[in-house]
C-alpha cells in the first residue's frame, strides 16, 4: 500500500511552501539564521526512507535562493552573476540522514545595503530525477520563510 501512496503522490504535481515534504521519501526546508552583517541560508534534505536516496540534478547548481521584501520586489537572487558547471550532477543521501549546504547573504542589492524589515526567503530543490526516476518539469519543491533584519 504504501508503494502505490508514493507512486501516485509521484505522479502528480507539487508544489510546497515552508518545509516541503515530497510523499514520505524527504523533507526540503530553508531556515535563515539572521545575523547583523549577513543572513545564512541553511538548507536541509532530509531522507525519511530505509533506503538511500539519489537527487539527480542537469548541472552543479542544485537550488535557486530568492529573498523579496514586504512588495514582492526581488532583492536576492542565489544565481545572479554565478556560472555552474554543466554536466549531471548527483548527491545521495543515506536513510535518516540530511544533506545539509549553507549559502549567506550579506544583505546587499546593487552595492548597497537593504532596509531593515521583513524579508521572505524562497529555496526551490532543482533535481530532474529522484531515484533513478525522471520528475516533470511542474513538479516543484520550495520551501519559504519569513524572517526579519536587523
Amino acid at each position: 500500500m504504501r508503494i502505490i501512496l508514493s507512486v501516485i503522490l509521484f505522479l502528480f504535481s507539487f508544489s510546497f511552501r515552508g518545509e516541503a515534504s515530497f510523499g514520505e521519501q524527504f523533507q526540503f526546508s530553508v531556515i535563515p539564521v539572521v545575523g547583523n552583517e549577513k543572513v545564512a541560508f541553511e538548507l536541509l534534505i532530509e531522507n525519511n526512507e530505509e533506503s538511500p536516496m539519489h537527487l539527480e540534478f542537469p548541472s552543479s547548481q542544485y537550488y535557486e535562493i530568492t529573498v523579496t521584501d514586504q512588495t514582492g520586489q526581488e532583492v536576492y537572487r542565489y544565481s545572479k552573476g554565478r556560472f555552474f558547471l554543466q554536466a549531471l550532477q548527483t548527491i545521495r543521501i543515506d536513510p535518516h540522514q540530511t544533506y545539509r549546504k549553507v549559502e549567506n547573504w550579506d544583505y546587499k542589492l546593487n552595492g548597497k545595503r537593504v532596509p531593515a524589515g521583513q524579508y521572505t526567503v524562497t529555496a526551490t530543490l532543482l533535481p530532474r530525477k529522484l531515484n533513478d526516476k525522471p520528475l516533470s518539469n511542474k513538479q516543484t519543491i520550495v520551501s519559504k520563510k519569513k524572517f526579519t533584519l536587523p
